[in-house]
């Protein structure tokens, strides 16, 4: 059977420094700005939550438009993941690991929240660019995780049954995201969220590493 693997980039291939506070509250500004309210936000909101709001506001008629908002928004984002791109630096392992499943017929894939400018900064920096089949990034699926439709638009783009394709993620995000649309998730504890969190939101598997992912496998 032809096994297909997604992977999230930041916390599962790389890590870098990320101004997750910053980007919030430049986000907020950025909805205050075009009229809106932030009531029910906090620094933790998903960044697609914030959206989410901003089309709720916007559907009720306030504000501009939510497609202005939704640049207005992504092109902060791109400021922010760009700078944050400078700092990254692949995973011990990780390219092993990628090469490893490439080697034995794994269909890869990757889709992330970022943009698509900062993802193929650090894709490249990593020295992981041409290892996929395809980067998926907010800019072609619009929204992000931990809603379903980008899963779903990279399960397609494999083109096998779901049963056969799996998603490797460090967040609680990838795992509602995956859960979904359907699709089995393997949460490294290798960013923000303990071994621990992840089981309890729901991942298939935890590992502690990329090393463990070719067992689940059966490779």
């Amino acid at each position: 059977m032809v096994v297909g693997v997604i992977f999230d980039i930041d916390g599962t291939l790389v890590t870098f420094r990320f101004d997750v506070q910053g980007t919030r509250l430049a986000l907020f500004d950025e909805l205050r700005r075009h009229g809106l309210g932030t009531q029910g936000l906090d620094l933790r909101s998903a960044t697609q939550t914030i959206l989410d709001s901003a089309r709720e506001q916007s559907d009720a008629g306030l504000g501009p438009g939510y497609e202005t908002i939704r640049e207005s928004v992504f092109a902060i984002l791109d400021g922010f993941e760009v700078q944050s791109a400078a700092s990254a630096s692949i995973i011990p392992g990780a390219l092993d690991v990628v090469d490893g499943l490439r080697s034995r017929g794994v269909r890869l894939g990757v889709l992330t929240n970022s943009g698509r400018k900062a993802a193929e900064a650090t894709l490249r920096r990593a020295g992981l660019m041409d290892r996929f089949e395809f980067v998926l990034t907010r800019d072609e699926t619009r929204i992000m995780k931990p809603r379903p439709e980008g899963m779903e638009m990279a399960a397609a783009k494999l083109g096998l049954p779901k049963g056969s394709i799996f998603y490797v993620g460090d967040s609680a995000q990838d795992v509602h995201a995956a859960i979904s649309a359907g699709i089995k998730v393997v949460s490294v504890a290798t960013g923000n969220y303990t071994a621990e969190r992840l089981s309890a939101e729901g991942a298939d598997f935890v590992v502690s590493g990329l090393s463990e992912l070719g067992a689940i496998l059966g490779i």
